[in-house]
């Protein structure tokens, strides 16, 4: 009797394809790595598979799961550019990266509730390991972008509604250094041996593997599903994300504008701050499928980019406003001469929106502007020689920590006047995490390479500077219901133009160099009127005239001795570095 045939089934082999771009004229290899980054294969390209400079090869039987690659051309081993899932990078400090074959699960991001005009975008700042990186942050998973989204309370309670982060892409925190290992070697011109000092680049405006985000910065090690995760909870709560990047001059726009497309289309990111020397505008801009993504450049874009960005460009286009810190910093300080300068920030509006800022991550913190007339770097290892000498600080009167009461009264007063001037300026206000409750970096205004309390936000201060933080949120709920602080408004109501500036007479404002003072009118459905004084002495300005039912209440007064505006035949004496904001009833 016949027996009947086993019943087999084909497994299809499996095949894997690989292409990528050789970048010099040397042979080019495939290394085939196991999970732990060892080398246990390489193969090299062939030429007859080559088309240009791009090199493929077909692989059979390889087990992608287990697997990982990098390529190696001469003595040269690096990752592909195009790698969209990395390993070796999980645990920060330690950077072995190398790419993987297999695929993560295709997670789905929650779209964005609202897409806003940047002018109504108030945009938090942050580093997503230093945020919460300290343990008394509260995130049970610090550092991470878990930790963010363990933070979306604080961020609806504070009332920021988009998130600047800096680089979340899987950037190289080591710094390569070429040390010389005696006085004999440093006189030599051939080179010399790599040791490493244990120096980080925390900032993270580097190169690195730009279409994968950062897996030290999740808390399973996988920067893919925790990236993905914390957008979508961050849409759900109805804010929008800026991605920083940093791109070095040799990079094509072809490849920049790939990896831009790659976050807005696979991460879910609402919009980019690009930093770098040649970044693609035009190229940029013309993409279609970055064409509702918004932008912040380091410099305005010329008007022939400008071109490709369409009628709404004010709406997704906007500009870092360096001009804003430095004389807004100088008006602070009582400089001479910078009340023109201070009066056109607060009201300028130009072709493409502004960013406007007074502290950033290279900056001192607001606290230490008015804590410190010069850097303290001394941590970096350099002498304190790095950062920059052009703070426009004042210590008033003490340098460092202070418990003279006198000296700290001032330092409040002067903080809260220049949130004053950024929440209530027109453009798009970028606060740099931690100043709503007067973070402090010791006067470091470059700690690049410090991971340590120094660049973790410590969040016992909020409760410390409570009534700072209290002030903030103030401010940015006065700025969300008078759209008249955000931008010009269309159908302005009231008798009274839209803004206007006043001076010890109404309706005629002085900005002679010696001034430091000035009253703001702001016209729509409500009267506001802002009275800056900038001087060590108290100053007068007009009020202008109100109709007969009508007074000026007082909202806010920075100066704390003063709880009460003092108004006196249509005057207002404003108190010596202080802001008076009245609203008319």
């Amino acid at each position: 009797m016949k027996k009947n045939a086993p019943n087999l089934k084909t497994v299809p082999e499996e095949i894997t394809l690989v292409s990528v771009e050789n970048p010099g004229t040397k042979p080019l290899y495939l290394q085939l790595l196991d999970l732990k980054g060892s080398v246990k294969n390489e193969l090299p390209f062939e030429e007859k598979n080559s088309v240009g400079s791009v090199c493929n090869m077909t692989l059979k039987g390889l087990n992608i799961k287990n697997t990982g690659y990098r390529l190696r051309s001469g003595d040269e081993s690096f990752m592909d550019p195009y790698c969209c899932h990395v390993a070796g990078d999980e645990k920060w400090g330690k950077y072995t990266p190398f790419g993987r074959f297999d695929t993560p699960p295709l997670t789905e991001v929650v779209p964005a509730k609202t897409v806003r005009a940047f002018s109504d975008m108030v945009i938090y700042y942050l580093h997503v390991r230093g945020f919460t990186r300290n343990k008394n942050s509260g995130a049970e998973k610090g550092g991470t972008f878990e930790g963010i989204i363990e933070k979306i309370p604080y961020f609806k309670e504070l009332q920021v509604n988009t998130l600047e982060l800096m680089p979340a892409y899987d950037f190289n925190e080591i710094i390569d250094e070429k040390i010389p290992e005696s006085q004999e070697e440093a006189k030599k011109e051939a080179p010399i041996r790599k040791r490493s000092r244990g120096r980080l680049n925390y900032w993270g405006y580097t190169s690195g593997n730009y279409f994968v985000p950062k897996n030290s910065y999740s808390a399973s090690g996988n920067g893919i599903a925790s990236f993905k995760n914390m957008m979508s909870a961050l849409h759900k709560a109805d804010m929008e994300v800026i991605a920083d990047f940093y791109f070095e001059p040799s990079l094509t726009s072809r490849f920049i504008v790939d990896v831009l497309r790659y976050w807005v289309i696979d991460y879910g990111v609402d919009g980019f701050a690009l930093f770098g020397s040649e970044i693609p505008v035009s190229d940029i801009l013309r993409d279609p499928y970055l064409r509702k993504s918004k932008f912040i450049f380091e410099n305005h874009p010329d008007s022939a980019s400008l071109e490709f960005a369409g009628s709404d460009r004010k709406e997704r286009i906007a500009v870092q406003n360096n001009d804003f810190l430095y004389d807004n910093r100088r008006f602070l300080k009582s400089d001479a001469d910078m009340l023109s300068r201070f009066a056109c920030h607060l009201l300028s509006e130009g072709e493409c929106a502004s960013v406007n800022y007074m502290a950033s991550f290279n900056t001192l913190t607001m606290n230490d502007m008015v804590s410190f007339d010069r850097k303290h770097n001394e941590d970096n290892g350099e002498n304190n020689t790095d950062g920059t000498d052009l703070n426009y600080s004042w210590n008033c009167g003490v340098e460092g920590r202070s418990r003279r009461k006198a000296v700290e009264a001032l330092r409040e007063r002067q903080i809260k006047n220049a949130f004053i001037y950024l929440l209530l300026s027109r453009g798009t206000p970028r606060i740099l995490m931690g100043d709503e409750f007067r973070n402090s970096q010791n006067g470091n205004n470059n700690p690049y390479c410090l991971d340590n309390p120094v660049t973790w936000l410590n969040w016992e201060d909020l409760e410390k500077n409570r009534e700072t933080f209290e002030f903030v949120k103030k401010l940015i709920d006065i700025r969300h219901k008078n759209p008249v602080f955000r931008r010009s408004v269309e159908k302005k109501k009231g008798r009274y133009p839209e803004t206007s500036f006043h001076g010890e007479m109404a309706w005629q404002a002085a900005f002679y160099d010696y001034f430091r003072h000035v009253g703001v009118l702001y016209s729509d459905k409500e009267l506001y009127y802002l009275a800056f004084n900038m001087h060590w002495q108290e100053q007068k300005l007009a009020l202008p005239k109100l109709e007969k039912s009508g007074r000026w209440k007082c909202m806010i007064n920075t100066n704390a001795e003063k709880k009460e505006a003092l108004t006196e035949g249509g005057f207002i004496i404003v108190p010596p570095r202080s802001v008076i904001i009245l609203r008319a009833e």
